[in-house]
């Protein structure tokens, strides 16, 4: 019987599904960015090989015991009649209640057994498992000092790697003394308290892809790659949130101030009663790797020459000039003092504020600033400190990894003296000071300075200074790596891979709750400003916007009949809970009496039409979404050509996650991103980015559409008072209109940055393509198993044809935890071989895992939940087949008091004949807008 959602298909719907969609309904980009560790995993040694074996066989029998011990305690219960009262009270009792609960039975009673092993069977078995368990533990007691020495040495050769030594560098001057100890191999109790800590920076270096330093390289993956393995090179950058910090302290000086031109902080709204509502930021310097802003509505009299200015402004000049223009439209004589008496009292009030004197995006904002200081000749002085900081932080490219921290120190000393020289000082409790960022780009054939575009003129009085440079076009130098050549390629996407990407776009969709927050937007908008309404100024709708993400979230829990959905979201509810029971389906039919299954595959064919499904207001406007995957061995379908491919996280597209490189890479490659967001977005659309940095280096990338949207028109061809807010009937969406031209546009956020950590203002355009924040928990089947301690949730691997779209995970609640961390304890041996082995058996644990943190309980409010995500470790690799790793184990389990899950490691990263670096790609897929 169809399902009540189903059961009628409403006429729209049927036109829709037999109307042809475009073949295919999404494409996978030609290219992918490509991120793999530069510090290869080391190889297995031969004394460590022998471990894994003894290990797996551990956990073989530690299964078998577990499967014989039920049964067993049935047929010690049934045996009563075959020998007296007095031995089954004192022997067959106790031995059943040591099965029952798990335990293992003293010596001494298993030594009163007499014949009761020929007389169950079963018990014999068990009693022989036993004594193979015994041989094996004693030939692992053996064996585990000469793999803990091999790995141990193994580990030294990592520590003695130059890129992960200039890594560790970067970020912690105790755990580069740590790794230098390790890397000597030289014992110790001090070594053997560090090892933990030095063993799990090794594995993010050499079995995880992040790029930060020289953990990770970044390399391109194209139509036509270069030829051979290019050489790596670094990039250095200032920290932008201290030259954001830098630039507040000189412009608290009022004759630099005043060289620049000025806007007014915002357009105005009317507030009745002849007020006017003005929105205005501070940005508070706290430390850190981004800035914070403190925003606030000003409302005051709605004074006409604050109407004329606003016009005026438009083009924003420096104060003179601004009261040259003023004082006549107000019919006022030119040089009247009371005209820049009002502009001043504007600027004290916050109202009117000055640009910056370099643009945010500028490849080299110390040496531009320092150019801009010398038009005054008392800052010359000061003009050099700058100059010759900037000078110091690009030779921290070059610098050896020993080297590093001094090299760090100073800059911060230096930063910290220069901030307090300029009058404002690093407020005391600040989050300790990161000086600058580095990237290790495989770029191939280095690219020539690129000219600053057209549409990002440099700020008045900013121009070269004779004799140097002119900075607006010159890039940073990058250093060539004095280790050697790049990572050889990674295996590119095979069509498979693409056709199956592709197919997978509308499930990403699906679960998307960028879909949920455009509809919640949208209900907001039109209850504010009626169907088809325009809100003037989008700011006044942003802390709308900012709430439409929470309200996604509520809803996204909400039944597909509840009547709080807003339009068009009961549509997208009905599908997905058709999903959900096309999993749990699937899941019924993989498992079987032994259990849940460990692996759900979707059926293709209802993937492959999803696209046609997606209601018209969903697929109204175009979609790209960012693919991060890994190649792994496996036994993928016959018609995926390969192995299996696995995903790891589904983000935003449109380049996002590749525009923080492209500067550095090949020139085709920004080209390549380029043409594909013209293509994504359709024929006719109109593009615009907005390029906020938020004192974050990793928001800095290059302008890849014809026209940026700005606070002005002075860097952006479009200022943000240029736009409307619109209802637009049409398509029942929320569009962003060009006011002079009535043009919609595609405005489109490329920074690494989160939204939320931005300016709530800009909320709007930064959440004009929502999509990214794809879950595709709801179709994971969960099943609950006993354990020591408490209840595990377990959740089996989720795949579309060879994609894994979810790994299978082991969700260890606190006190289940803690019940392993005693195992752990109680283990007298060298490693907790035999407590190891129990917990693999018990909870049927892959032998490689990744170790996560449980997810913290959502706030409810985005920035907090993205702070706390922040904090929370990070996933720690963990091969249970390692003897060094089960020596750490306990170690890095206390770093997870609430509990810990527990994700298969696909691909697996140890126990490899030879050394092997993790590579991960980023590819995209983009789905252009339904129309007709």
């Amino acid at each position: 019987m169809p399902h009540p959602a189903e059961s009628a298909t409403p006429p729209r719907a049927a036109a829709r599904a037999a109307r042809p969609l475009p073949q295919p309904p999404a494409r996978t980009a030609p290219y992918a960015l490509v991120r793999t560790t530069v510090t290869p995993h080391p190889a297995e040694p031969e004394a460590s090989a022998r471990v894994r074996a003894l290990l797996g066989g551990l956990a073989r029998i530690a299964a078998q015991e577990e499967a014989v011990r039920a049964g067993l305690c049935d047929d010690l219960f049934a045996s009563r009649p075959g020998h007296s009262e007095d031995f089954h009270r004192r022997v067959v009792l106790p031995l059943r209640r040591a099965l029952h609960n798990g335990r293992a039975p003293r010596p001494a009673l298993l030594a009163r057994l007499g014949d009761l092993p020929v007389r169950v069977p079963r018990l014999g078995a068990w009693l022989a498992l036993r004594g193979e368990r015994a041989a094996l533990l004693a030939e692992a007691d053996d064996a585990v000092p000469a793999a803990l020495a091999a790995e141990r040495s193994a580990l030294a050769e990592v520590c003695r790697s130059p890129g992960f030594t200039r890594a560790v560098a970067l970020g912690s001057t105790d755990l580069l003394r740590a790794v230098s100890r390790a890397a000597r191999d030289e014992g110790g109790r001090r070594a053997r308290k560090e090892e933990p800590s030095v063993l799990r920076h090794a594995l993010r270096a050499t079995a995880k892809t992040s790029p930060l330093s020289w953990f990770t390289a970044v390399g391109w993956s194209g139509p036509a790659p270069a030829a051979g393995p290019p050489a790596l090179r670094a990039v250095v950058r200032e920290n932008r949130t201290l030259v954001a910090a830098l630039v507040s302290a000189l412009l608290d000086e009022p004759r630099r101030r005043g060289a620049l031109a000025h806007r007014l902080t915002s357009s105005a709204l009317p507030a009745g009663d002849g007020r006017a509502r003005y929105v205005r930021d501070t940005t508070v310097f706290a430390g850190g790797r981004y800035l914070v802003t403190r925003e606030e509505e000003v409302e005051v009299a709605a004074h006409p020459a604050l109407a004329v200015l606003d016009g005026l402004a438009a083009q924003p000049a420096p104060p003179d000039t601004l009261a040259a223009r003023l004082a006549p439209a107000l019919g006022r004589p030119e040089a009247d003092p009371a005209v820049r008496r009002f502009l001043d009292q504007l600027a004290d009030n916050g109202l009117l504020v000055a640009v910056d004197p370099v643009d945010p995006q500028h490849p080299q904002p110390l040496r531009a600033l320092a150019d801009w200081l010398r038009r005054w000749p008392e800052d010359a002085a000061l003009a050099d400190r700058i100059d010759l900081l900037a000078a110091d932080t690009a030779r921290f490219a070059h610098t050896p990894a020993g080297e590093r921290p001094a090299l760090l120190a100073d800059l911060a000393d230096r930063w910290r003296a220069l901030l307090a020289d300029t009058g404002r000082p690093v407020p005391a409790g600040a989050a300790p000071l990161n000086v600058l960022s580095e990237d290790v780009l495989a770029p191939g054939r280095p690219e020539a300075p690129r000219p600053a575009p057209a549409s990002a003129p440099a700020a008045p009085g900013l121009g070269p200074v004779p004799g140097r440079p002119d900075p607006s076009g010159a890039r940073r130098p990058a250093a060539a790596d004095p280790a050697g050549d790049a990572p050889a390629p990674a295996a590119a996407l095979s069509g498979s891979d693409r056709a199956a990407l592709a197919e997978l776009t509308a499930l990403a969709e699906l679960f998307d709750l960028g879909h949920l927050m455009r509809r919640a937007a949208v209900q907001r908008f039109t209850a504010r400003y009626g169907v088809g309404g325009t809100c003037p100024a989008p700011w006044e709708f942003a802390a709308d916007t900012a709430a439409s993400w929470e309200d996604a979230a509520r809803l996204a829990a909400l039944p597909a009949d509840a009547p709080s959905l807003p339009p068009g979201a009961a549509e997208l509810a009905r599908l997905r809970a058709r999903f959900v029971r096309l999993a749990e389906a699937a899941a019924a039919a993989a498992g079987g009496p032994e259990g849940p299954p460990d692996e759900v595959v979707l059926p293709a064919a209802d993937v492959h039409g999803l696209a046609a499904r997606l209601p018209d207001r969903t697929a109204a406007r175009p979609l790209g979404y960012a693919w991060f995957v890994q190649h792994a061995a496996g036994a993928p379908p016959a018609d995926a050509g390969g192995g299996l491919l696995c995903v790891n996280h589904v983000y935003a597209g449109w380049g996002r996650f590749t525009s923080r490189f492209l500067d550095g890479l090949p020139p085709a490659a920004a080209r390549a991103v380029a043409g594909e967001i013209r293509r994504g977005l359709g024929e006719g659309a109109r593009a615009a980015q907005i390029r906020p940095v938020g004192g974050f280096n990793a928001n800095l990338h290059p302008l890849l559409t014809d026209a940026e949207i700005g606070p002005d028109r002075l860097r952006g061809t479009i200022a943000e008072s240029d736009v409307d807010l619109v209802h637009d009937p049409a398509s029942d969406q929320l569009r962003l209109r060009l006011r002079a031209t009535g043009e919609f546009l595609d405005v489109l956020y490329l920074g690494f940055l989160a939204p939320v950590m931005l300016p709530q203002r800009l909320a709007p355009f930064l959440c004009d393509h929502p999509e990214g924040v794809v879950d595709f928990r709801r179709l994971l089947p969960r099943s609950t198993a006993p354990a020591p301690g408490g209840q595990v949730v377990r959740t089996p691997r989720l795949r579309h044809r060879h994609v894994v779209l979810a790994r299978r995970r082991w969700h260890l609640p606190e006190g289940v935890l803690a019940a392993l961390r005693a195992d752990l304890a109680d283990d007298r041996g060298d490693v907790p071989a035999a407590a190891a082995a129990r917990w693999r058996a018990l909870l049927g644990l892959p032998e490689q895992l990744f170790l996560h943190p449980v997810p913290q309980p959502p706030a409810g409010r985005a920035a907090e939940d993205f702070l706390a995500a922040l904090r929370a470790p990070k996933p720690q690799p963990l091969d249970l087949g390692s003897a060094l790793h089960l020596r750490c184990l306990a170690g890095w389990l206390a770093r997870h008091p609430r509990g810990v899950v527990l994700e298969e490691a696909l691909p697996a990263f140890g126990g490899r004949d030879r050394p092997a670096r993790a590579v991960e790609l980023v590819a995209e897929t983009h789905r252009p807008a339904r129309t007709g």
